[in-house]
């Protein structure tokens, strides 16, 4: 009955099926937030997680086959989480998933309007070698592409976070370029707010990284740049969850969450923000520093030239080159109108492109829009065309 009256009200009924890893914990906390201004919509949430203290699942492994990688006891529990979470999934009208499991449920998506949500394909991750991947064999490979290829085509739409990935999909798995929009995840731009007071000419120059894998995300690149600086020149201001040691000059911050006080409060007194990561998909924490009014420094992977354009509001370097990431924080420390312009176009290309209600709201609106097409799911579903770059 409540269905009924639901479809009565022109209420479209999504359910939600969300990895809980990573930056991606954030965007689904971002993402819930702005669904409850969302008109006509009523989310339904399943958060797929792929570690449970205690589960079933983890015991046998740590105890009886503490050979077996946890990735694969990993895998396990979300395609176990993700089944669950979609034993009711026809009474929705559409659903929404960035689940990496969800190459398992090809099914579902078939018969109920599907949008897949993704910051990278499988293929691209597996070239980054600082995920600490090694090459599978050529028949898993082969598999691992077979099942993301067929998620792919069984979804109606599909949501890229970037033109670097929408790509590889389009040349490396076949998805049609009209079936893909781009559509980055967003920020509330009312918590991420640049702080105009004044620092003081006279206090050391503060740069701030967010990473928790400390070492993929290049922060040990950072670390060698900054050794060679004199400390009262600046500081450096690390949020990580991993064991790295504060020196002088060294600032170690963990245990912070998304979105807390204690972490807009960090990001708006640092001058720089820098992300030299070796493997990257799409960095949040970025977007979150370009909210804040910060200069920004990034490497060159993943979907960065969607967020930093290249002079205009920070620099892009080459991923591993302590001497271009040093050169790039150079030019920013030395020049205060640079940076003073800098941080000025942060905060506007973040009102531009990385609005979280009005990205999440296209999001929803196409939600709505395949949600209405269900009986004719499988017909192209038309989509704006990419970004220029």
């Amino acid at each position: 009955m409540g269905d009924r009256t639901a479809a009565a009200a022109g209420i479209c009924r999504v359910g939600f099926f969300m990895d809980m890893i990573a930056g991606h914990v954030t965007n689904y906390h971002n993402l819930r937030r702005a669904s409850r201004a969302a008109p006509n919509l009523a989310a339904d949430w399943h958060e797929i997680a792929y570690y449970k203290a205690g589960g079933d699942i983890e015991r046998v492994r740590e105890n009886l086959l503490p050979f077996v990688p946890s990735y694969f006891s990993g895998v396990l529990r979300g395609a176990l989480e993700m089944r669950r979470s979609l034993r009711d999934y026809t009474s929705y009208d559409a659903l929404f998933t960035n689940a990496s499991v969800a190459v398992f449920f090809c099914r579902q998506f078939r018969r109920v309007p599907t949008m897949i949500d993704f910051d990278s394909t499988p293929l691209q991750i597996d070239r980054m070698q600082a995920y600490g991947s090694s090459a599978d064999p050529a028949p898993v490979a082969h598999l691992k592409w077979r099942l993301s290829r067929n998620m792919m085509h069984s979804a109606t739409v599909l949501q890229a976070w970037s033109r670097w990935a929408r790509q590889s999909a389009i040349d490396e798995y076949g998805v049609a370029p009209e079936k893909i929009i781009v559509n980055p995840p967003g920020i509330d731009l009312g918590f991420w707010k640049p702080d105009r007071a004044d620092k003081g000419a006279t206090s050391p120059f503060r740069i701030l990284f967010v990473g928790g894998d400390f070492r993929r995300k290049g922060g040990e690149l950072l670390l060698e740049w900054y050794r060679g600086q004199v400390p009262a020149r600046c500081e450096l201001h690390i949020v990580t969850r991993e064991d790295v040691r504060a020196t002088e000059g060294v600032f170690i911050y963990r245990g912070i969450n998304p979105n807390s006080d204690e972490l807009i409060g960090l990001y708006r007194k640092c001058d720089l923000f820098v992300l030299p990561s070796l493997g990257e998909c799409f960095g949040i924490a970025t977007v979150e520093a370009m909210g804040a009014g910060l200069p920004v420094i990034a490497s060159d992977v993943g979907g960065t030239a969607d967020i930093i354009d290249q002079g205009r509001n920070g620099f892009i370097v080459a991923g591993g080159s302590t001497a271009d990431l040093g050169g790039a924080i150079e030019r920013i420390m030395g020049d205060a109108r640079l940076k003073e312009d800098m941080a000025v176009q942060s905060r506007a290309i973040a009102e531009e492109r990385f609005d979280l209600h009005r990205n999440a709201a296209t999001t929803f609106e196409y939600l709505r829009r395949i949600a209405r097409r269900r009986e004719s799911a499988s017909e192209p579903m038309h989509v704006p065309r990419a970004p220029a770059a």
